[in-house]
């Protein structure tokens, strides 16, 4: 047996020693853990820090304070219905993953304040894992973009009502004129219409460019993409534009490429919308002369194609300096020329905008006194679709119209006179309606092969009328509907389907777009027509499902509206839901929760259900558990992924 001899006195010390180490360490880890404290604590931002588990260990005033507790009451409870983060903070803890997102809170006064949110996981030498969470006040921030947004939007509600107050009245002389010069004339006479006519088209142009300058500059204008022939988009727009440069003694023609030009995916509408700008330009700045639109340039990279085209004019030219002044509309001072031959340049900028929206670009070669060469480029992906727009455009022929049934509901007479002459020579038979009332009678009296559906009308709007025409008992439920406006505010293009529209027509419209309309939709095209927009696929197949609504699931303007509903009301019972979760008024909680799981139910949000159910069951039995919470946060990640799916399909 080992016997220890060393003194009792140095045993003793020893002893002391490691005791006096031992304390010295943990005073230094309860101090360092005080200082981490106090370090939250004075961060004046919301700040936190979970456990593996999702419980709080860690917290601050600020953060506490925006749920109406303090920090002693947040760190006993641990977590709770107010924490919306419970299992979106579990996933970054078990992926091992950072997030920053923006988020808002609600406080007591009904206000919201937004914070830009970081989280970020991080593992202790023992290999525990933790959550740190910092939020920065974003508020000002938000609310200084939402006024800007709600300045922007106020701009381009004036200038929509401004234009509807012009267009109208000027489309309908326009008409007029047109039709007078059809009869007997002097040449006095005709030209004074050809006068009346061109003042008409001049004012057509200013808010026409004013309604694409606002859309542009509040974000609202949309890219479409869609197979297509660039050599006959170029083609047929120089074709239309004919008509215009002959009546200013100006030649035009297109140069095609000496190869094919490949078929590819982007947005024809916008390309001819720049290409037609660029015409009226050229127009405006000459007196005699040719307009040449020609393919400079191709290239193709990978699925790339990159071109550049060129529209060449004979006028008397101007230098780069004065383009820039052109394309500045704020800018007051307009240059001689302008001034000599009217206009506002702001068809330049418009198209300078589209190309860069769609990443191409619009510059100027400089030809002192030989006219304007104007290029501009834009990529475009190579299709690798077999169809182009061209091949499932429909083709308009007389005598597909002829024996049409159409119905015009439209209040202003002047506009439905100049229809009806539009219309009438090509052997259509039209009835007429002054108002959505009278509209809705005569669509249930009649089978109409389509309809023209004015949006502003007196005693029944037209979006009403519509709506009762796709929703009940009539001769005209599945008829082509064709909304009719002045003003695009009415209407967005790209959300008329969710009123129950077909397409819609803007006024001032061409006759041509008119008669494409009518063709396309008659039903009797020989051209192939273009295949109905599919419902966007859920990424997640599981996530809902509409075949339990029976015969509604293939009603497209139901299934639209029970989305908007579904995106509108459901957030704010979930609030109502954890209200009463957090007052502990179970009934309430029960009630609200039933209704949900019907809504759940009828599009078999399986999880969703399961989970609602769950907390009825619980709240009937006057029990609040835990589990409670774990549920919640459940149907809330549900439903945000069904609302994301909801709000892409609805583009909001």
């Amino acid at each position: 047996m080992l016997v220890d001899t060393r003194p009792k006195d140095e045993l003793h010390i020893r002893s002391e020693n490691v005791k006096r180490n031992f304390y010295y360490k943990r005073s230094a880890k309860n101090q360092e853990m005080e200082f981490t404290r106090q370090i939250i604590q004075t961060n004046p931002n919301p700040t936190y820090v979970k456990n593996e588990h999702g419980m709080f260990i860690l917290a601050n005033d600020a953060y506490a304070d925006l749920h109406g507790l303090t920090v002693d009451e947040l760190l006993t409870e641990g977590t709770g219905v107010f924490d919306y983060s419970y299992e979106r903070d579990l996933e970054l803890l078990r992926k091992n993953e950072a997030s920053s997102i923006e988020e808002f809170y609600k406080l007591k006064d009904g206000g919201k304040k937004w914070f830009k949110t970081v989280k970020k996981p991080f593992t202790q030498p023992d290999g525990t894992r933790y959550l740190l969470s910092v939020s920065s006040d974003i508020t000002l921030l938000k609310n200084a973009v939402q006024t800007a947004e709600e300045s922007a939007r106020a701009k381009e509600n004036f200038i929509a009502n401004l234009s509807n107050e012009i267009r109208t009245p000027v489309s309908a002389i326009s008409g007029i004129v047109r039709l007078m010069k059809k009869s007997l004339l002097n040449k006095d006479q005709e030209g004074y219409l050809d006068t009346i006519a061109s003042i008409a088209d001049n004012l057509l142009v200013i808010p026409n460019d004013l309604l694409d300058i606002a859309k542009l500059e509040s974000g609202e204008v949309k890219l479409v993409t869609v197979s297509f022939e660039m050599s006959t988009v170029i083609s047929d727009t120089v074709q239309a534009m004919a008509c215009k440069t002959r009546e200013h003694g100006i030649k035009i023609h297109y140069r095609e490429p000496p190869e094919k030009l490949p078929v590819v995916e982007g947005d024809p509408f916008r390309l001819s919308q720049v290409l037609i700008n660029l015409i009226n330009n050229a127009i405006k700045y000459m007196r005699q002369g040719e307009i040449t639109v020609s393919v400079e340039h191709v290239d193709i990279s990978g699925d790339m194609l990159n071109i550049a085209c060129c529209l060449r004019d004979t006028g008397a030219g101007f230098s780069a300096d004065k383009l820039k002044k052109v394309y500045d509309i704020l800018n007051k001072e307009q240059n001689s020329l302008t001034r000599l031959y009217s206009g506002t340049g702001l068809g330049l900028t418009i198209s300078k905008k589209l190309l860069e929206l769609q990443g191409g670009k619009l510059w100027l070669e400089n030809r002192p006194e030989q006219g304007n060469c104007f290029y501009f480029s834009i990529p475009y992906v190579l299709s690798t679709k077999g169809n182009s727009l061209n091949e499932v455009a429909s083709h308009t022929k007389p005598d597909q119209l002829k024996g049409l049934n159409i119905l015009i509901a439209e209040d202003n007479q002047l506009n439905e006179l100049l229809l009806v002459s539009q219309l009438q020579p090509l052997d259509i038979d039209i009835d007429t309606a002054h108002d959505g009332e009278q509209a809705l009678l005569k669509a249930n009296e009649k089978k109409y092969d389509l309809i023209l559906m004015d949006i502003q009308m007196p005693r029944l709007d037209g979006i009403e009328a519509t709506y009762r025409i796709r929703n009940k008992q009539s001769l005209n439920k599945h008829t082509p509907i064709i909304a009719f406006t002045a003003n695009f505010q009415e209407i967005e293009e790209d959300r008329y389907k969710y009123y129950g529209f077909t397409d819609c027509l803007l006024k001032p419209y061409h006759v041509s777009k008119l008669l494409q309309l009518i063709s396309r939709y008659n039903g009797r095209s020989t051209a192939p027509q273009t295949p109905a927009p599919q419902q966007t696929p859920n990424k997640e197949p599981t996530l809902y499902d509409f075949s339990g609504l029976g015969n509604l699931k293939d009603d497209a303007l139901f299934i639209r509206k029970m989305q908007q509903m579904f995106v509108e009301t459901v957030p704010l019972q979930l609030d109502e839901l954890e209200e009463a979760i957090k007052r502990e008024e179970l009934e309430t909680a029960a009630h609200i929760a039933h209704k949900l799981k019907s809504t759940f139910g009828n599009i078999r949000i399986k999880a969703a259900t399961e989970a609602v159910k769950k907390i009825e069951g619980h709240a009937n039995s006057k029990t609040k558990t835990d589990e409670i919470v774990r549920l919640m946060q459940i149907v809330r990640e549900e439903v945000k992924k069904v609302i994301s799916a909801f709000s892409e399909q609805l583009h909001i």
